[in-house]
């Protein structure tokens, strides 16, 4: 039976059998493999959904891997979307498309950033708790310069660490500004790498939508500021993530909309490893075919 996620008037999503997610693939799950959630994309960045373990070249930690089993991922996703939206509420439709395009298929924690970190809804496919998270994104009262995103995104990797989620997505949503968290960079990029989490961030830079104040101690601001660049930078990279700059609002649901179906069609690659990685250890992922992209980690899960 479809359920209907009334948000507003003009604004409904329909969520069907979010409780009932699909069977989960059981790649890596011998001794002596490893597994990574990949996506590949064509020029155009549509989803390549027909290669096999012959089209794939894995090398980690300077050797290269026999690849054993690659294919369609049904593994169920875990997305914490991250808000820093400076209470304009421009991307609560986003966020609806987005969560509808991947109805059972995941289930989503919902966060803003105002001033600190504030979670609205933990980890669910219930409608009616995804629609009153969703409701408190509407136009409200601004958070001024910034936030501590930095925090935001450490917390959320921390948080995944601890539930040993299988397949962590981290969706970061915001208009810039200045960051008030002291936590330097390499350590949020560290718990990003333990958690396992891909990083996409989604970004509006736009004056009109969050001017920078007057600061007080512009030293400590501008190295708060580098470490946010640095992990909204690298961490996507790093990740097997994507970092996409939004020129204007109007293309946040279209953004948004490419990410779920990259999502909706990633490969499980399952390489042989028996030895335990390394944090140093580099993983490169490619494919034979020509003209695509690759998206994937580019170091493993740490232990």
């Amino acid at each position: 039976m479809h359920r209907m996620l009334a948000l507003s008037a003009s604004t409904v999503l329909f969520v069907a059998g979010l409780s009932a997610a699909p069977p989960s693939r059981q790649a890596g799950t011998q001794e002596g493999l490893r597994t990574v959630y990949v996506s590949v994309l064509d020029k155009n960045g549509v989803p390549v959904t027909d290669l096999g373990p012959g089209d794939f070249i894995v090398k980690d930690g300077g050797k290269n891997r026999d690849v054993v089993e690659a294919g369609m991922t049904n593994v169920p996703l875990r997305i914490a979307l991250v808000v820093d939206d400076n209470g304009t509420g421009l991307f609560r439709y986003g966020v609806v498309k987005f969560i509808e395009r991947l109805q059972g298929r995941a289930e989503f924690a919902l966060s803003t950033v105002t001033g600190q970190h504030q979670k609205l809804v933990d980890y669910t496919a219930d409608a009616d708790l995804l629609t009153t998270a969703i409701g408190q994104l509407t136009a409200r009262a601004a958070t001024d310069d910034g936030g501590q995103l930095l925090e935001g995104i450490f917390e959320t990797a921390k948080d995944f660490q601890k539930r040993k989620a299988r397949r962590p997505v981290i969706v970061v949503l915001t208009v810039g500004g200045e960051e008030h968290s002291p936590l330097p960079a390499h350590h949020v990029l560290e718990e990003l790498q333990k958690s396992g989490a891909a990083l996409h961030v989604v970004a509006i830079n736009s004056a009109a939508l969050r001017a920078m104040a007057t600061v007080s101690r512009p030293g400590a601001l501008l190295e708060e500021n580098l470490n946010l660049s640095e992990v909204l930078g690298d961490g996507p990279k790093q990740s097997g993530g994507k970092r996409e700059e939004i020129v204007a609002s109007a293309g946040v649901v279209m953004g948004l909309q490419q990410l779920a179906e990259a999502l909706r069609n990633q490969y499980a690659v399952s390489f042989s490893r028996s030895d335990p990685p390394k944090s140093n250890d580099k993983l490169s992922v490619s494919v034979k075919r020509s003209g695509v992209t690759v998206r994937a980690p580019m170091r493993l899960r740490m232990p």
